[in-house]
């Protein structure tokens, strides 16, 4: 492989490399999860309330902590 050769398969993968990237970063916005407010029978708590989320279907006491786990 020529010098030239080489500096054009370099420049290729310099700019193939960003697009990449950013379609990884689309799919994990994509992934992210929604809390969604559901009652919980087994729940300690008086009202019995719980946030679960779409994409892992844990529950959570509160939706702070469901959105941090979540997200």
């Amino acid at each position: 492989m020529s010098s030239s050769q080489f500096t054009i398969f370099c420049i290729i993968l310099i700019v193939l490399f960003p697009l990449h990237e950013f379609q990884g970063v689309q799919v994990a916005k994509a992934a992210k999860g929604t809390c969604d407010q559901k009652t919980c029978p087994n729940l300690k708590a008086k009202d019995k309330t719980c946030f679960c989320c779409s994409s892992n279907k844990a529950c959570y006491q509160t939706k702070k902590i469901c959105t941090g786990w979540c997200a």
